[in-house]
């Protein structure tokens, strides 16, 4: 979108000092130390529904496609669900065209109630408990937030939602505004919650929370985006101290 654009453009310019080159990615060191907690096992116990509801993922690319339908008959066994266990080690996962996973009940197929009571993505739950890598297997789009990864002129700036760049962002306001993962400030303020439910202590550094994600997608400059990171997360600490 035009206005999108410009304020993206105006974002970058602003915080030249605070964005760091890696090949084809311009890092915006100031976004990626954003405090967030994605205590996303309480997520239903303090918000009305998770981020992985109501709706599906953006589509993923054929090699994923291929991939996928490897694992969906191990996938299976995650699933609660007698019917959708059928589909999976069927490979009827897919909503017309495959690329894009089918919906059941206004969610995504592979969203399901993997416990009694826990929700959650079946994809990730299997590649956990079997050592995979989740980072091919799960939906892009799925693994994203906090971070966001948007092509410019000048490169694929990777940031995370903030204030500063929520007016270009994907996630846009909403979490900023209403879900206590994305806003120490705003847990802060909710007294009437235990205090084990996205705990002060547990709010981290965005990148931390994407951090096999951020070193899949730098690849040989990870370990030292990662570097800089920490050493610029430990000066904030010590100058707060």
């Amino acid at each position: 979108m035009h206005h999108e654009r410009y304020h993206c453009e105006k974002y970058i310019k602003r915080n030249k000092a605070s964005l760091i080159r890696a090949g084809r990615y311009l890092v915006d060191t100031k976004a990626l130390l954003a405090l967030f907690h994605l205590d996303c096992g309480h997520c239903r116990q303090v918000h009305r529904e998770t981020c992985c509801e109501g709706g599906q993922p953006y589509a993923v690319d054929d090699w994923q496609v291929t991939l996928l339908e490897q694992e969906l008959p191990a996938i299976a066994s995650y699933a609660q669900d007698a019917r959708l266990r059928e589909k999976m080690t069927a490979k009827d996962v897919w909503d017309q065209n495959a690329g894009t996973i089918r919906m059941q009940h206004g969610n995504c197929l592979f969203y399901q109630e993997l416990s009694a009571g826990s929700f959650g993505c079946a994809i990730h739950a299997y590649a956990e408990k079997t050592g995979r890598e989740v980072e091919p297997l799960k939906p892009f789009s799925c693994q994203l937030y906090p971070l966001d990864l948007i092509e410019t002129d000048q490169g694929i700036l990777v940031t995370a939602v903030t204030p500063e760049t929520s007016s270009f962002s994907r996630w846009g306001t909403d979490y900023l505004d209403h879900f206590y993962c994305a806003s120490p400030e705003r847990r802060k303020q909710a007294v009437h919650l235990d205090e084990q439910l996205f705990s002060l202590s547990g709010y981290r550094p965005a990148y931390l929370w994407n951090l096999a994600l951020l070193r899949y997608v730098l690849q040989d400059e990870a370990d030292r985006i990662e570097a800089l990171l920490q050493e610029m997360d430990e000066q904030r600490a010590a100058s707060t101290c």
